[in-house]
């Protein structure tokens, strides 16, 4: 009984140090975490941190396992909130998402923080990868309802259109007109 209290009273310290771990990742990247700074912007001791991180690497795994989780869970909840009913639905959702500004791009800057630091850990890799596909399903199963053929396809090339724009928002600063990105969505998918 003592053992399943302490398990509850550490959840929140733990949540705590995964959130704020995603909260400074946008600013200082993965490389630059330290236990002495998710410690500060916990607001819990580092030893609290070394208690239920035994490395930097654990943290941080865990840390972006959290956030493909949540981006998931969001996903499926967003989608069922407001299904994609027709291609015009496809493209405000995508814009929706993505970063089309400096200013809204600190999921991206943690996406893309995720994905190089997964390259040093195999398993981390794997989980990556199948994240990865998350938006593309979903994606290419409502284009394929909509009538789009090939919608598979249809769907990676979106996708890889909307990275392509939130490069250019975290490498150049660009701030995207959302009206024109909306046309030159609409026009990549056959009428």
């Amino acid at each position: 009984m003592t053992r399943q209290i302490d398990a509850v009273q550490d959840t929140p310290a733990r949540d705590k140090i995964l959130q704020a771990t995603l909260d400074l990742i946008p600013d200082w990247g993965a490389d630059r975490i330290t236990h002495r700074l998710v410690s500060s912007e916990a607001g819990v001791s580092p030893g609290t941190i070394t208690y239920h991180f035994d490395t930097i690497d654990a943290l941080l795994s865990d840390a972006f396992r959290l956030y493909m989780h949540d981006y998931r869970t969001g996903l499926e909840g967003a989608l069922e909130a407001r299904p994609l009913r027709s291609v015009r639905d496809v493209a405000q959702f995508l814009i929706m998402l993505i970063a089309t500004s400096p200013e809204r791009s600190d999921l991206a800057r943690i996406e893309y923080a995720m994905v190089a630091y997964a390259q040093r850990d195999e398993m981390l890799q794997q989980e990556v990868a199948d994240w990865a596909v998350l938006l593309p399903a979903h994606l290419a199963a409502a284009l394929v309802r909509l009538g789009v053929s090939d919608g598979e396809a249809m769907s990676e090339r979106l996708v890889r259109y909307c990275r392509g724009i939130e490069f250019d928002v975290l490498s150049r600063g660009l701030t995207i007109d959302l009206s024109e990105l909306e046309s030159e969505l609409l026009s990549i998918v056959p009428a």
